[in-house]
């Protein structure tokens, strides 16, 4: 075996004993310098409460406000959200994001999307998002009360049956509006959901 060093050339001789006891001398080191710290993570992880509690801690819903919301506006109006979707398994979801889109824009985000512009909320399945009408979270605003003529209910409820149909959409992974219709019957009436 040839090694350069430099300018210099060394020659050794191949021995078959000599390489197999540094590899196995390398191995020796190298384990002996791994299992101390695979052993020693499980203990500090449960003394310091960075095992489970860690991954608990991890926000999986989360909220965003679309352009033009003033940062009180949307902290007011996600709260709002938030305390509507408590009532139903959301955590289920995994990592989903709600979007709140304010009135003046949801007609043209719905052109976009090429949605009915009476929908008060649509999911996007693949991104892992629902996107929602800021109407259905204000106190009262003249589209609010426009949608509540048109789907005939109070925008509460109006905001309730948003969330489950969307919630059937998603926990479902269901495109179709029939069967998310019936999905969010069963998530109103507190029953398990069946998805088929």
């Amino acid at each position: 075996m040839t090694r350069r060093y430099g300018n210099r050339e060394s020659y050794t001789p191949f021995d078959p004993v000599c390489t197999g006891y540094r590899f196995s001398l390398i191995l020796l080191v190298s384990v002996l310098i791994v299992v101390p710290f695979v052993l020693s993570a499980h203990p500090l992880a449960a003394q310091t409460g960075a095992g489970a509690s860690a991954e608990t801690e991890v926000p999986k819903q989360h909220f965003a406000c679309n352009i033009g919301y003033m940062p009180q506006e949307c902290q007011a109006a996600t709260a709002v959200l938030r305390k509507a979707l408590v009532r139903y398994p959301v955590d289920t979801l995994g990592k989903w994001t709600w979007v709140l889109v304010r009135t003046e824009d949801w007609k043209q985000v719905l052109s976009g999307w090429r949605v009915d512009p009476n929908v008060p909320a649509f999911s996007y399945l693949p991104k892992r998002e629902t996107f929602l009408d800021g109407s259905l979270v204000v106190r009262a605003s003249i589209h609010s009360t426009e949608l509540s003529m048109i789907w005939r209910m109070p925008v509460e409820d109006l905001l309730d049956l948003a969330i489950r149909h969307e919630l059937a959409h998603a926990l479902c992974n269901e495109r179709d509006e029939s069967k998310a219709d019936r999905a969010a019957i069963a998530l109103k009436n507190g029953t398990p959901l069946s998805c088929r």
